[in-house]
C-alpha cells in the first residue's frame, strides 16, 4: 500500500485559493486597524502640544509664541541651510535641523515639547515623499543633504507674533489667549499635509505655521459671507484657494487623500479632527 506523502496540484491550488480569500477579507480590516493606530498616535502627539502651549502661556503672561519661530530661534538661515533658496520651506524634512539632534537651533517654545514622543504623524511620514507637488519643496528638495521628514504639526499663524512680516496677518491675529473669542473651538497647532490640491490650497506643509490667507484675503472672504467665518470654506464651491489647509488623509480613501480629516490641538486642551473645509472657522480667533 502506497503512503501518501505530498499534496496534489489541485490540493495546492485549493489551499492557495483559500489563503487568497482570507487575505482579501483580512487586509482591509488590518489596514483600517493600522490607520486607527496611527491616528491615535498622532492625537497623542498633539495632546503633548496642548500641554506645552498651556505651560508656555502660564510662563509668558498668556502671550502666544511667535508662529514663525515656534520651533526655531530665527527666521534667517542656519549654516546647514547654505545653498537652499527657500530654506524655511523645507525645514520640516531637513534632518540637519532636526531639533532632537540639534537643540542649538531651537526657539524658546521648543523646550516645552520635551515630553512629546514625536513631532510628526506616522501617516504623514508615509505620504511625505520627494515628489510632493508643493512648489517651495520642489525648488529645494534636490539640494537637501539629509532628507528626513521630522515634523508636520504647525502653529496657527493667527495666534501670536509681533512681526508684521508674518504674511500680513497683523489685523487678523491676536497676541494673548484672552483675545481668542472661542478657545474651545480654535486650534493652536494643526497637522498639515504634504499634498497639494491647487483648487483648495496652493502649498503643502512648508514652514512652521499654518496660514489660510492674509488680512486682505480674510477681509474679502468675510465680506462675501456676511462676516460668518463658518461659511468661509476653500475651493470652487467656497471662496477660492487658501494658502494652507488642514490635512485630509485620516480616514480618507486611498483614491482621494484630501477628503478625510486632520488632527488639531485645541486651545482648551483637547484634540479634535477637522476637514479642510473647516480650516478657517477653527483657525480664526476673532
Amino acid at each position: 500500500m502506497r503512503t501518501r506523502g505530498a499534496f496534489t496540484l489541485i490540493e495546492l491550488l485549493v489551499v492557495i485559493a483559500i489563503i487568497a480569500i482570507l487575505m482579501a477579507v483580512l487586509m482591509p480590516a488590518l489596514s483600517k486597524a493600522k490607520n486607527q493606530a496611527q491616528e491615535m498616535a498622532c492625537k497623542g502627539n498633539l495632546k503633548s502640544y496642548c500641554l506645552a502651549i498651556t505651560m508656555y502661556l502660564d510662563d509668558n503672561d498668556a502671550r502666544f509664541p511667535t508662529p514663525d519661530k515656534c520651533y526655531f530661534s530665527q527666521w534667517q538661515a542656519y549654516p546647514p541651510e547654505s545653498g537652499l533658496s527657500s530654506y524655511i520651506h523645507v525645514r520640516w524634512c531637513n534632518d540637519d535641523l532636526n531639533l532632537r539632534n540639534h537643540p542649538e537651533y531651537a526657539g524658546p517654545f521648543f523646550r516645552y515639547l520635551g515630553n512629546a514622543k514625536a513631532f510628526i504623524c506616522p501617516t504623514f511620514k508615509t505620504l511625505a515623499v520627494r515628489n510632493s507637488e508643493d512648489h517651495f519643496f520642489v525648488a529645494d528638495v534636490a539640494r537637501l543633504r539629509r532628507y528626513r521628514p521630522w515634523y508636520n504639526y504647525t502653529m496657527n499663524a493667527y495666534l501670536g507674533g509681533d512681526d508684521e512680516r508674518l504674511n500680513g496677518v497683523g489685523n487678523t491675529r491676536v497676541r494673548k489667549i484672552s483675545e481668542v473669542k472661542k478657545p474651545w473651538n480654535t486650534f493652536v497647532f494643526v497637522e498639515e499635509s504634504p499634498l497639494v490640491d491647487t483648487n483648495y490650497n496652493i502649498s503643502g506643509l512648508n514652514d512652521t505655521f499654518m496660514v489660510p490667507g492674509s488680512d486682505s484675503m480674510v477681509q474679502g472672504w468675510m465680506s462675501r459671507v456676511g462676516n460668518d467665518p463658518r461659511l468661509v470654506i476653500p475651493g470652487p464651491e467656497g471662496v477660492g484657494a487658501f494658502w494652507d489647509v488642514v490635512s485630509g488623509f485620516h480616514n480618507a480613501s486611498a483614491a482621494n487623500l484630501f477628503v478625510g480629516k486632520g488632527n488639531c490641538a485645541i486651545l482648551d486642551g483637547h484634540v479634535e479632527a477637522f476637514t479642510r473645509a473647516e480650516t478657517f472657522p477653527h483657525a480664526y480667533p476673532r
